[in-house]
């Protein structure tokens, strides 16, 4: 009787991690950095580091175009710890994009950034995500006009699968905007000054490979015993 119980206990056990499973992560780490300029005088460009008052409080600059003024690009994650729950949309940080007058054919017309986002594991679960964006830059000097600069958000690119407390997750970037349920394709900036924005993603769980039935358990077990008493068998 006692087995009995404590198999019982066991299986109860085990259902509740299937019936119940975590619905929350915990992040402990966003950041970006830029690489890969395109186009225009890439002697121009150069990489930086600031302290800002959002976030993590580092942003990751790029400063590209030549003319007397640069514009460029920031990135800085957001503070941690931060707790995104399964099936949410969560900020993952604030990009910004300065607009400065720039000589024709000198700022840089694309840019990729690496995002690498780290979560509360004993091994230190971290998804790394790739992307490019392109950039319209109005070069003001030659024209003398007061143009906006606009930087868009890639069209498309894969899902990461990351694996916390031996769980599976799927990790997605949904794209930039102000807030979650307004989310935009382009960041619009006039010129002379900064723009901002917050990066947004969505974490799901993995799709779960399907359980055998249990007539097929049966059917298999059955198959293997039919097996083990065939090869028994004495020889006649």
């Amino acid at each position: 009787m006692k087995i009995v119980l404590r198999v019982s206990w066991c299986g109860l056990l085990f259902l509740s991690f299937l019936v119940f499973p975590s619905y929350a992560l915990v992040l402990e780490g966003v950041s970006g950095s830029w690489y890969n300029p395109a186009g225009g005088d890439l002697s121009t460009v150069r990489y930086t580091t600031a302290s800002v008052a959002y976030g993590s409080g580092t942003e990751s600059r790029i400063f590209f175009g030549a003319g007397g003024y640069q514009s460029g690009l920031g990135f800085t994650g957001v503070d941690v710890p931060y707790v995104c729950s399964v099936g949410d949309i969560f900020e993952l940080g604030q990009l910004r994009c300065l607009n400065a007058p720039t000589l024709l054919g000198t700022a840089i017309s694309g840019v990729d950034m690496r995002l690498v986002m780290t979560f509360a594991d004993p091994e230190r679960a971290a998804a790394n995500f790739g992307f490019s964006f392109s950039i319209l830059n109005t070069p003001n000097i030659n024209s003398g006009n007061q143009n906006d600069d606009f930087l868009y958000f890639p069209a498309s690119f894969t899902a990461q699968t990351l694996m916390v407390n031996g769980k599976l997750y799927v990790l997605e970037l949904l794209g930039f905007g102000p807030d979650a349920s307004n989310l935009i394709s382009e960041l619009r900036t006039s010129e002379n000054s900064w723009s901002s924005t917050s990066l947004w993603g969505r974490v799901a769980c993995a799709p779960v490979k399907p359980v055998p039935e249990p007539a097929m358990l049966i059917l298999f077990g059955s198959g293997f015993l039919m097996l083990a008493g065939a090869w028994r068998k004495p020889k006649q």
